[in-house]
């Protein structure tokens, strides 16, 4: 060999390793930054349009697109999304996975028949790739690879195929990386699709759970409403007490779902009055020491009636105790200070602010005035004073409470 010779085939040497390392380099490339985009996806589209994206900002890949196998009789190949110059290229494609079809010859078909991956190593020679070579001549196409995407089920075939300007565009290495990112792929789909139907059963869960409160409160309003048959002369009462209940935790910071729990307590807080003879509840004059012990002892029948309900909140404990004083001079059971819960306590203002603000059959209203300045009176002795407080910033606050007890 002359030392021309020699020189001509260190030199195709050298322009070979600079195509193969340049190749390498570009597909290096856009495996990193298309794997950087899947951590960043949170939906398939978007998963599938900056992964392509990725590919396609490196040269020499003019196109990049992610095909699925439908199970239609035609065995259609739909483009779930790509991107790239020559993106037009898949305007209208036909393509199928059917071994039937001639466009189930090219190199999406055939990964997607086989799942495994296929390389066209130059359109212009490929006899496979004939039906589109016209096609890709337009578009500056002349190398493929088409890669399965893996970790799905079985009826569930997809591919990634990326599309070169250059011939021979995907030796080893290149093959190795397309396949790992086709792997990745598959991996970051099937996580939103899992994620996508975590949401859905999350909020099937959340709507099922808003109609079995929609259906408690109604069952719980229809409760309060039969009580009210008994008893003309407080009707309305327990629904103002729940109103005003339910705004006082929500002045306190309780989450939605509490002071809804609340609302439901107020409206069934005297529910135990259906062990009282009506002819007491609707007596026109003071009541004597007997007849008032069979009043409070509507306080434990009430509870007895809500104890074994499954409520998934402490309604019957609320109810039990919303007569309960902070000095222990309440009733049924006397409690003291932090004996009584949270529900109890607002539930104590709220209902003497409406038992005070209303007609009773033995005496006229005294009016919101005189009971917020009863509640005044008790602060800290028998009622609790951040609750009192909440009650009075709702008077100051356009008058809320007014507007509850005039509005029921």
């Amino acid at each position: 060999m002359t030392k021309k010779n020699v020189g001509n085939f260190v030199a195709d040497n050298a322009a070979d390793l600079k195509r193969e390392m340049d190749r390498r380099g570009s597909a290096l490339s856009a495996l990193a930054q298309a794997a950087a985009t899947l951590a960043r996806a949170n939906s398939t589209d978007e998963l599938i349009k900056d992964v392509c994206d990725a590919i396609s900002s490196q040269s020499p890949y003019v196109l990049a697109w992610v095909g699925k196998a439908e199970d239609d009789p035609e065995k259609t190949v739909r483009v779930l999304g790509g991107s790239g110059a020559a993106i037009a290229y898949t305007k209208d494609l036909v393509i199928s996975w059917s071994d039937q079809a001639h466009s189930g010859m090219g190199p999406a078909g055939a990964c997607l028949r086989a799942f495994s991956t296929i390389i066209v190593t130059d359109s212009e020679t490929d006899t496979h790739y004939l039906p589109w070579r016209e096609r890709a001549r337009a578009y500056g196409i002349r190398s493929v690879i088409a890669c399965p995407i893996q970790d799905g089920p079985e009826n569930l075939r997809r591919c990634l195929l990326v599309y070169s300007s250059e011939p021979n565009s995907f030796g080893e290495t290149e093959v190795e990386l397309f396949q790992s990112l086709a792997h990745e792929i598959g991996f970051g789909l099937r996580s939103i699709e899992r994620q996508r139907l975590l949401d859905d059963q999350i909020h099937e869960k959340q709507l099922t759970q808003e109609r079995l409160a929609s259906a408690l409160r109604s069952t719980i309003e229809a409760m309060s409403r039969t009580m009210e048959w008994r008893d003309p002369y407080t009707a309305g009462h327990q629904k103002r007490v729940a109103l005003i209940s339910m705004r006082i935790a929500d002045k306190l910071g309780w989450s939605n779902e509490a002071s809804q729990a609340l609302y439901m307590a107020g409206m069934v807080h005297d529910i135990g009055k259906v062990a009282v003879p009506s002819e007491i509840l609707t007596k026109p004059t003071h009541l004597t020491d007997l007849e008032m012990k069979m009043v409070q002892g509507h306080v434990e029948a009430g509870y007895q009636i809500l104890k074994d309900i499954p409520f998934p909140w402490p309604i019957a404990e609320a109810v039990y105790q919303h007569h309960e004083r902070l000095d222990g001079s309440g009733y049924p059971n006397g409690l003291k200070g932090d004996e009584i819960s949270q529900g109890g306590r607002i539930l104590a203002v709220a209902d003497t602010i409406e038992a005070m603000s209303t007609h009773r059959p033995y005496r006229p209203a005294r009016g919101l005035a005189a009971a917020m300045e009863e509640i005044r009176m008790e602060v800290g002795l028998k009622l609790d004073s951040a609750v009192v407080s909440a009650a009075l910033e709702l008077i100051k606050e356009g008058n809320e409470l007014q507007k509850i007890i005039e509005s029921v």
